[in-house]
């Protein structure tokens, strides 16, 4: 009861401070293609739902569309046989999903479609299944158009469906006690576009488990009817609002210019709600949860504030977010447009802001999956490994850079030291590369899409400076914004950027950085090899006098030294380093290397001893897999060693204690 208290007053205060919610554009921020109006009848006790409503579709392309094709991801969860489920063997995300009984699965189902005062195309429709061919998988549906759509022209269609979710497996789903999650649960137009090869097609993929989502720009109108006890949260903003009989209510949502529309409905959800400039911040979160409500409040607000000022402004009135109960977490820690579901227990402690981070993560997709809208499928690492590298910013930014992730018991951790850690700790990090389509990765690809990319834009940031790269991502957000960029764009972008600094080592063109970070396997590794020092002496030993006899001299030290040390390239990837040398009585080199090379040695003639080596001192270079072997040390730090003895031992103690205390 303690920890509900400050956040029970916090949602009295939050009520009076929530302002209304605007979801109008004018102009519009996209060409808006695809729109849709959904009146939508949700029945709680199957956890299904029934729409009618329309479908509009804008051909912005220079040639007929001759068919539609649809999203139907909740035929994922309709049987073994799709392709998101097949091979699974039954088992799947830690679940023995073929033990389910028939309540437990999902699907969709297009009822009637037609041209809006035109010819009925239900017989139309068949499956296909472009990607894998698997003829049992039903997430992608065609549907042959009497009439092509023509250049610039606008058709509605009239749609009704039927949809079921399954008990929870991924993102959608329902668990007990009335909770569900409202997400890819419509028929959903692909993205009518040019393909890179000139031709203009659908790109609507099959649903797979290593593959997001992609969507194109339009306006929703949803309109839920559901029974009232359920506290239900939405992309865009809820505009209306009307009671029923039955203990029915029927409300009514509006969102322009986004992708996708998604919701979620709980009876158990508390409400907080408050506002950052022109932002309404509405968080839902089950009450055993609640003690996190200003936690994850705050963290939008930073990250309204950082993105604001380093990227552009977030243009929507609203941001909606939903904690799931402890039993419906394997919905959680997703983004949706305007809409994103978090995760969280009970009691974590303050001092580790993985609740922050997530909150962050989440939010920071607003700006790389929804306004850019990069296509998750074919390229997640322009979404996730960006939106990785703005939470490891946020975070550290307003946490510290030490302490930004963890900050407990002694232990500290920022949230960029995590990322890189999360790449450079792979058993093997030329495992696969980033630029590739998600259906081709394994499964283990978190650690090259999301980690390697956010700390190729550190290393970027680092080089270049802050200032410089705010410019570059400032650049990229403007143009592309709302326009579907794809990697090369990005590139473009970051080549023009980086001709405005001539005399930066890494120079005016990055085609051989991003061809080997984002489009090959390549690693950075630079290593010191060893230091040499040897005293010098004057002429010592026998010497010839001409007149063939030995002569004795007995040398003496000259009090200098012949120097050297030995550097080398281990990895692919060819980065100009800084290196500093320093010598034992206090005098330090800087040196340069091109890093050409495979082995690298510089010499030197002094009057001091080279006491330590140090490739990258101020570690710019966070590529570099392995930054132990960056240095070396005549005379090791006897303190460093302690530090990590003494924090063992600290956490072996603590863990010990726990153990027995549990017992």
């Amino acid at each position: 009861m303690k920890n509900l208290l400050i956040p029970s007053l916090f949602l009295l205060n939050f009520w009076s401070a929530f302002g209304q919610c605007d979801p109008h554009f004018d102009p519009p921020k996209s060409s808006r293609p695809t729109s849709y109006v959904m009146d939508v009848q949700y029945d709680l006790p199957t956890k299904s739902v029934k729409s009618t409503g329309q479908v509009i579709f804008k051909n912005n392309s220079p040639v007929p569309v001759t068919e539609l094709q649809f999203y139907m991801y909740l035929n994922s969860f309709k049987n073994m046989g799709s392709t998101f489920l097949k091979g699974s063997g039954g088992n799947i995300f830690d679940q023995n999903i073929g033990s389910r009984g028939a309540d437990t699965w999902g699907w969709i189902r297009v009822d009637d479609i037609a041209e809006q005062n035109g010819a009925n195309l239900t017989q139309s429709m068949r499956y296909i299944q472009l990607d894998d061919g698997n003829a049992e998988d039903q997430s992608v549906l065609s549907v042959t158009l009497q009439r092509p759509v023509q250049p610039g022209e606008t058709a509605v269609f009239d749609l009704k469906f039927s949809a079921k979710l399954p008990k929870l497996i991924a993102r959608a789903g329902w668990s007990k006690d009335d909770y569900a999650l409202w997400v890819h649960w419509f028929p959903q137009l692909g993205v009518w576009e040019e393909s890179p090869a000139g031709d203009w097609r659908w790109n609507c993929h099959q649903f797979f488990r290593t593959t997001e989502f992609f969507g194109d720009f339009g306006t929703y109108e949803v309109t839920i009817t559901a029974p009232d006890k359920l506290v239900i949260g939405a992309s865009g903003c809820m505009v209306s609002e009307e009671k029923l009989a039955n203990n029915l209510v029927r409300r009514r949502y509006l969102a322009e210019d986004v992708i996708d529309f998604a919701w979620v409905a709980y009876p158990g959800f508390l409400v907080f709600e408050d506002k950052w400039q022109h932002v309404n911040i509405r968080l839902l979160i089950p009450p055993e949860h609640a003690m996190h409500s200003y936690r994850f409040i705050t963290a939008v607000k930073q990250s309204l504030e950082y993105m604001t000022a380093h990227v552009g402004p977030y243009p929507f009135s609203s941001i909606t977010m939903a904690d799931p109960p402890f039993h419906g977490l394997r919905s959680g820690m997703m983004e949706y447009p305007t809409f994103i579901t978090l995760g969280s227990f009970y009691g974590w402690p303050k001092g580790i802001r993985s609740v922050e981070s997530l909150a962050v993560h989440e939010f920071v997709h607003q700006y790389f999956m929804m306004m850019l809208a990069s296509n998750e499928k074919e390229e997640a690492w322009l979404d996730e490994g960006f939106v990785t590298y703005y939470e490891d910013r946020i975070i550290d930014h307003f946490y510290g850079k030490k302490t930004g992730y963890i900050d407990f018991l002694g232990y500290k951790m920022g949230n960029q030291e995590l990322s890189r850690n999360e790449y450079t700790g792979m058993k093997n990090q030329k495992e696969d590369y980033a630029d590739k389509p998600g259906w081709t990765f394994d499964g283990r690809h978190k650690g090259i899409v999301y980690s390697k990319t956010a700390t190729m834009l550190q290393t970027l940031q680092a080089v270049y400076g802050d200032k410089a790269m705010d410019e570059l991502m400032r650049t990229y957000f403007e143009r592309w914004k709302f326009k579907h960029p794809r990697g090369k764009d990005f590139f473009e972008v970051a080549n023009e950027w980086a001709a405005k600094y001539p005399s930066n080592p890494f120079g005016t063109n990055l085609d051989w950085l991003f061809k080997g970070v984002i489009q090959g396997t390549d690693v950075c590794d630079y290593a010191v090899s060893e230091i040499f020092n040897l005293e010098n002496y004057s002429p010592h030993g026998l010497f010839d006098d001409g007149k063939g006899n030995f002569i004795f001299k007995k040398g003496e030290p000259t009090g200098d030294f012949t120097n050297s040390v030995t550097l080398h390239r281990l990895g692919e990837l060819i980065y100009p380093v800084e290196v500093e040398i320093r010598f034992e009585d206090g005098s330090v080199k800087m040196e340069n290397w091109d890093g050409q090379l495979r082995t690298k040695i510089f010499s030197y003639q002094t009057k001091s001893k080279i006491e330590s080596v140090h490739i990258d001192p101020q570690q710019k270079i966070t590529l570099d897999i392995d930054l132990n072997n960056n240095s070396i040390s005549v005379k090791p730090k006897d303190s460093v060693l302690w530090k990590f003895t003494l924090k063992a031992v600290f956490w072996m103690q603590n863990l010990m204690q726990t153990v027995s205390f549990l017992v």
